[in-house]
């Protein structure tokens, strides 16, 4: 059931550009807000018991609402499962953002480039006086937004079912809109990006290892021997730098000696385009992945 839920779902959000407006998490801003009114709850356990409590109603709710309709009726239970895997990708479609953003680019619009830009880079750094540093973030971009926005959701789908899902996809959501909300509360900022950092490792390494079955597999393995000892050092930017390395590799763009550059700085979009597309060589591979693991009866 799991890989029928998965393909339906990747098959709405290729082909249904109106649920980009549907995954709005105003919701879980307020119920951020609500929580920092009682801001005291915050001090205690080093802010790990006030991002438990915020994550406590919807997770309680899918969980309940999951484990009463598998009992019930399968039908609706796989109904229920893509209603929710669907509402956990994203919150955008990567691809209809690349399109918008090479196509300002293209028409020398550079302030609806620079917004693109900021949705697409999924909090890595730019500088944005720099036409080849925006290109260059956005490619870096792609590679992470893969593991972001669909990769590591289909992982805890698979692992937990919807609440797996949901459960990645707010700990993503509540990442950003802490640090953007919680300047005062420093622990709770940090109790989120562990929170995700733990949930995007192994979908982080299991997507680098796509990159190197769709790719240039000894690149990559050549990139993981140089700098694994390096992703150690911060296992949670690690989970950020393993993709965007790995991919860098696996496309050949840069070796990893030394970081020298291959690139032609003339043709960055076609350089975007081929990070595009080894990630959609990656989500294929891990559905024929998930497909043997279906037929073995281990999904």
């Amino acid at each position: 059931m799991n890989l029928i839920v998965i393909l339906l779902a990747l098959f709405v959000e290729r082909f249904a550009p109106s649920i980009d407006e549907i995954r709005k998490y105003h919701w879980l801003q307020r119920l951020v807000d609500f929580s920092l009114t009682h801001s005291k709850i915050f001090a205690f356990g080093g802010g790990v018991i006030g991002l438990l409590l915020i994550l406590l109603v919807p997770v309680l709710v899918v969980g309940l609402l999951q484990a009463r309709l598998a009992e019930w009726n399968s039908l609706v239970y796989l109904v229920f499962s893509l209603v929710i895997l669907i509402y956990s990708f994203g919150p955008m479609n990567l691809q209809r953002q690349l399109t918008n953003y090479i196509a300002a680019c293209d028409a020398g619009n550079e302030k609806a480039a620079l917004q693109h830009v900021d949705t697409i880079i999924a909090r890595g750094s730019v500088q944005k006086d720099d036409e080849h540093g925006l290109h260059r973030a956005v490619l870096d971009g792609v590679l992470v937004a893969n593991n972001e926005r669909l990769l590591g959701v289909i992982f805890w789908f698979v692992v937990l079912g919807p609440i797996g899902a949901v459960l990645f996809r707010l700990s993503s959501v509540l990442r950003d809109d802490l640090l953007h909300s919680c300047n005062s509360l420093a622990s709770v900022v940090e109790s989120a990006r562990i929170l995700h950092g733990i949930l995007a490792w192994i979908p982080a390494r299991l997507t680098a290892i796509g990159y190197a079955l769709a790719g240039s597999f000894i690149d990559v393995v050549e990139c993981w021997r140089k700098n694994t000892s390096r992703w150690k050092q911060d296992w949670i930017a690690g989970n950020r730098r393993i993709l965007v390395e790995t991919g860098i590799s696996a496309l050949q763009f840069r070796t990893c000696r030394e970081g020298v550059e291959v690139d032609d700085p003339d043709d960055w979009h076609g350089h975007i385009d081929s990070a595009y597309r080894l990630t959609t060589r990656t989500v294929v591979i891990w559905l024929i992945v998930i497909a043997l693991l279906t037929m073995w009866g281990w999904t």
